[in-house]
C-alpha cells in the first residue's frame, strides 16, 4: 500500500517538500517510515501525485509523479443535514471516497444538533476530508462550505437539485436527472427525515423530490448512496473509458 499525504502548496518548494510535525510524527512513529522509503503526495491543484523520498527530519525529495483516481467530470455538491457527532463525521468521509466536490452541512427542522460548528469542530472536519482524500487516491479534497438553514441551502444552491423524500413513491433519481447539466446538489435530511413542510418548500422551489426505495434508511446511510447513484446515472463512477490509454 502506496501512503499518501496532502501537502499545503508552501510545503513545496523546488524538488523538495517539506512535512509538518503531525505529518512527521505519522510517517516515523506510526507508519515506521525511514529515509529512502517513498510515500506519494498531492496539492489539490495538480493532476498527478508527486513521489517523495524520505530524507532525514522532516524533509522529502521528489523523484518523480504518480496517477490520481480521476474525479467526476459531474459536479457534485451535497447538502447532508447535520447529525450528532459520530454519525456526521461518517458522512463527510463517505461522500469524500465517492467523489462530491463540496459538502454544506444543513440545519433542518429536524436536526441534532441544531447549531453550526465551532471552529474547533469546522478544523476536525476539515482533516476528517484531507485523510479520506489521501486514503482514497484522489487529487482532490472536498471543499467544506458554512453551515447553513435549509430554506438558504435550496435558494442558494446550484444546478439541478434533487431531494431525498421518504413520502416520494413515483419520482425516480434517473428522472431528476435526464437533463442534469453538469451541476448536481443533493440534498439528505436528517434522522426522521425533512419536514414535509420543507419538503413542499423545496418542490416550490424546482427541486425534484426523489425516492431511494422502499426501505428506510440511516441519514449516514442515504447520503453516500444518494451520491453513488447520482454519479453512477450520469456516468461518472467508473473509469473514462480513455483511462487506460
Amino acid at each position: 500500500m502506496t501512503h499518501r499525504f496532502y501537502v499545503a502548496a508552501a510545503q513545496l518548494e523546488g524538488d523538495g517538500v517539506m512535512f509538518s510535525p503531525a505529518q512527521v510524527h505519522q510517517l516515523r512513529s506510526v507508519l515506521r517510515l525511514r529515509p529512502g522509503d517513498q510515500v506519494h503526495v498531492f496539492d489539490g491543484r495538480a493532476p498527478q501525485d508527486r513521489v517523495v523520498e524520505l530524507l532525514d527530519g522532516p524533509r522529502g525529495r521528489l523523484v518523480g509523479e504518480a496517477a490520481q483516481a480521476p474525479e467526476p467530470r459531474t459536479r457534485l455538491v451535497a447538502y447532508p443535514a447535520l447529525l450528532q457527532r459520530d454519525k456526521f463525521e461518517t458522512v463527510l468521509q463517505k461522500l469524500t471516497e465517492v467523489g462530491v466536490a463540496a459538502i454544506a452541512p444543513v440545519i433542518t427542522a429536524r436536526s441534532l444538533p441544531r447549531a453550526a460548528p465551532d471552529a474547533a469542530r469546522t478544523e476536525r472536519w476539515c482533516v476528517i476530508l484531507r485523510e479520506a482524500a489521501e486514503q482514497c487516491g484522489r487529487g482532490v479534497v472536498p471543499a467544506l462550505l458554512p453551515t447553513v438553514s435549509f430554506t438558504e441551502a435550496l435558494r442558494t444552491s446550484e444546478g439541478t437539485r434533487v431531494v431525498a423524500y421518504e413520502r416520494v413513491r413515483q419520482h425516480s433519481l434517473r428522472d431528476a436527472l435526464a437533463s442534469a447539466p453538469g451541476y448536481v446538489s443533493m440534498f439528505v435530511g436528517p434522522e426522521g427525515g425533512f419536514a414535509p413542510e420543507e419538503a413542499a418548500c423545496a418542490e416550490r422551489g424546482g427541486a425534484a423530490l426523489v425516492t431511494l426505495g422502499p426501505r428506510i434508511l440511516r441519514s449516514e446511510t442515504a447520503s453516500p448512496l444518494l451520491a453513488a447513484l447520482v454519479l453512477y446515472e450520469l456516468g461518472d463512477l467508473s473509469w473514462p473509458h480513455d483511462a487506460g490509454s
